[in-house]
């Protein structure tokens, strides 16, 4: 059978086709790899703006704390005024006359009772809790009851940071100084008192803290309840309190030690008592010295590593009270412009 002609390619025409089918080829194969790299590419990006995105967002500050707040505000110090003044977070300053009674706070923060007046303030900034500050001199003593209901007694030379109103999970304070405290009882949020080298936490109990920047050690007395305490040196060193218990951690030497104690002896200057158990000259100085605002001073290092046991009643001025243990001991002391000085020998 003859074929038709037109349905015959030359063997140019046959090499043509075959060129135009591998151009083809070529160009699909090109735009499929295309494809793909565009593909990569978007998810390449993709991610690299999802991981930019987490590195921001892990990397953004937290929520300032009372200790970055403790760092970064002015270093007041308790013993620069003559009065009990409290600082608010908007910079206002309140003071606490001498017949006026303690601060209370209401619920909400807002109110700020300061003897028979009460201030406004703004307890939240942006929903962040507002820090107030209240600084205790020398020579003074006041108590203050917090938003949540704790009620705070202060000695001289104390400083406390709070937060206005506890708005978040926990309940924290910073401490430098000394206080007693009878904590709201709260389980969903725990009460912290921070200080430089010690962390306590509880629920609802009473104890006294110590913490003067002064003094090598910082010490917790339980009175009842049940504290938590660790320390910024000794990671190792967190225990749990039981009532009648003292913990102590000493700067100089970098350790903790625990004893049993009468708590009454650590709260008594509360009423207006100190009392003492073989308390060494020097400490006994050192608190008569906050309490009074006046400098009472050992010239003999070794009479300063004597002891004294008694109650003493703090409502007598210094001299009548350092009498008293003049009377008790074979010491002596006498007066001078800026201080009152014990010593072992008799003044003339």
């Amino acid at each position: 059978m003859q074929q038709d002609s037109k349905n015959i390619l030359s063997p140019n025409e046959k090499q043509a086709l075959r060129d135009r089918i591998m151009e083809s080829a070529r160009k699909a194969d090109h735009h499929r790899k295309w494809q793909f790299r565009r593909r990569v590419l978007i998810g390449a990006a993709a991610c690299l703006a999802i991981s930019i995105g987490l590195t921001f967002f892990y990397r953004q500050p937290a929520t300032p704390g009372i200790e970055d707040f403790v760092k970064s505000a002015p270093d007041i110090r308790p013993n620069e005024g003559d009065q009990v003044t409290i600082v608010l977070g908007q910079g206002k300053n309140l003071t606490l006359d001498e017949d006026q009674a303690g601060v209370a706070y209401s619920e909400t923060g807002t109110d700020v009772r300061v003897g028979n007046q009460t201030v406004k303030q703004e307890a939240l900034r942006d929903n962040k809790a507002t820090y107030n500050t209240i600084l205790v001199p020398y020579g003074k003593r006041t108590d203050l009851k917090l938003s949540d209901g704790t009620v705070v007694w202060l000695n001289s030379g104390t400083r406390l940071v709070y937060p206005a109103v506890f708005n978040e999970d926990n309940r924290e304070v910073y401490l430098e100084g000394e206080a007693i405290f009878d904590v709201a009882h709260n389980p969903e949020k725990p009460f912290r008192v921070l200080s430089e080298h010690q962390r306590i936490e509880v629920l609802g109990t009473v104890f006294n803290v110590s913490s003067y920047p002064e003094d090598v050690e910082t010490s917790t007395v339980l009175k009842s309840g049940s504290v938590r305490v660790s320390y910024s040196a000794k990671k190792d060193a967190a225990m749990r309190m039981t009532p009648g218990m003292r913990s102590a951690f000493n700067a100089r030497t970098q350790k903790v030690y625990t004893q049993q104690v009468d708590p009454e002896d650590y709260f008594s200057w509360r009423d207006g008592f100190l009392s003492l158990k073989n308390h060494s000259l020097g400490e006994i100085a050192t608190k008569l010295s906050r309490y009074y605002n006046r400098t009472v001073r050992i010239e003999d290092p070794d009479l300063a590593k004597e002891t004294f046991s008694g109650k003493l009643d703090l409502k007598e001025n210094v001299e009548s009270v350092i009498g008293i243990i003049s009377d008790a001991t074979e010491i002596h002391f006498r007066e001078t412009a800026d201080a009152i000085v014990l010593t072992k020998e008799p003044t003339q």
